[in-house]
């Protein structure tokens, strides 16, 4: 393996691994604005809270906790 090979992959796995803590670092007050924006037509704010409620860390717990975000 190239060094170039190696830090591409380093790089990808970095991006993956940060765009997956960003998803659990919303909060639920966060969230709750992005799901009053969705209804409001804001569809930007509808990608985002659907990103981060459907995260299998923590969409159990929400759908239990906040099942509004899923109707």
């Amino acid at each position: 393996m190239s060094s170039r090979t190696l830090l591409l992959g380093a790089a990808a796995l970095l991006a993956v691994t940060i765009s997956a803590g960003s998803a659990q670092a919303y909060t639920v007050v966060e969230i709750n604005g992005f799901h009053t924006a969705c209804l409001a037509g804001d569809r930007d704010a509808c990608a985002r809270r659907e990103t981060v409620i459907h995260d299998p860390a923590n969409e159990v717990e929400w759908r239990r906790t906040h099942p509004e975000w899923y109707r």
